[in-house]
């Protein structure tokens, strides 16, 4: 396999702005506007929506609003997710027919998937992927991923847990866990595992990042250059 160059950005942008990111870089890559992407995005606290799910029924919006919870929706599907500075957003956006990505989704999401195990590996933690669309470590959830596509081009993305704050979670999500026993919470924190209980630290981001860049290098057999928004990519997030 040839090494090709992505672009990677580091995304210093609001919870609103990570959101209409999405819809940007797909809509760039779809137009040809920008090479094959990685996105790293940080959060500050928010509640964000399945694209098809009801904030309604999902999300407390008044402990949201009372605790300065940031309520969006995603471009993608699944459940109500608790987002916060101890996770780290990662997402890429390619071409279907870039020569690294599988043309088999499940394979596809196999190794994007793998690249996040290869990168954690450089850390020292033992991960495995689950399929679909998880990564775990001893059998503890440490990532979740899903993606969407636009004409030619998809988007595949995933936050990974550095830290978690699994009791503001329970309290700003509409989950079923509200009406179990304090033994079944317990058992749901067991479920979950994050780079700070692995490690017994937070590793520097710079760190974090690095290894995850060098998962993707390894496993899709790409190099990354350091990039910004292009200007037709800034002009679309500005009308977002």
């Amino acid at each position: 396999m040839t090494m090709s160059t992505w672009r990677f950005i580091n995304s210093k942008m609001t919870v609103a702005e990570n959101m209409a990111i999405d819809k940007v870089l797909l809509t760039s890559r779809s137009q040809g506007w920008a090479p094959d992407t990685l996105l790293f995005l940080e959060f500050t606290p928010c509640a964000l929506a399945g694209y098809h799910q009801s904030v309604e029924l999902e999300i407390e919006e008044d402990y949201c609003r009372e605790h300065g919870i940031e309520i969006q929706r995603r471009v993608t599907g699944g459940g109500a997710i608790y987002m916060h500075e101890g996770t780290l957003g990662w997402a890429i956006y390619a071409d279907k027919q870039t020569p690294a990505i599988p043309a088999d989704r499940n394979e596809m999401y196999a190794r994007m998937c793998g690249s996040i195990v290869n990168g954690l590996a450089r850390l020292n933690v033992k991960a495995t992927y689950r399929p679909k669309n998880d990564i775990e470590v001893n059998g503890r959830k440490i990532s979740g991923t899903g993606g969407t596509e636009l004409d030619g081009a998809f988007m595949y993305t995933g936050s990974l847990l550095i830290d978690f704050d699994v009791d503001t979670m329970i309290k700003c999500l509409k989950l079923p866990l509200k009406k179990l026993e304090d033994k079944q919470v317990q058992s749901f924190r067991q479920r979950v595992t994050s780079l700070h209980e692995e490690m017994g630290y937070v590793p520097d981001r710079k760190i974090i990042k690095k290894a995850l860049l060098d998962g993707f290098s390894a496993v899709f057999g790409i190099t990354f250059a350091a990039g910004e928004l292009n200007k037709k990519e800034i002009a679309l997030l500005e009308q977002e």
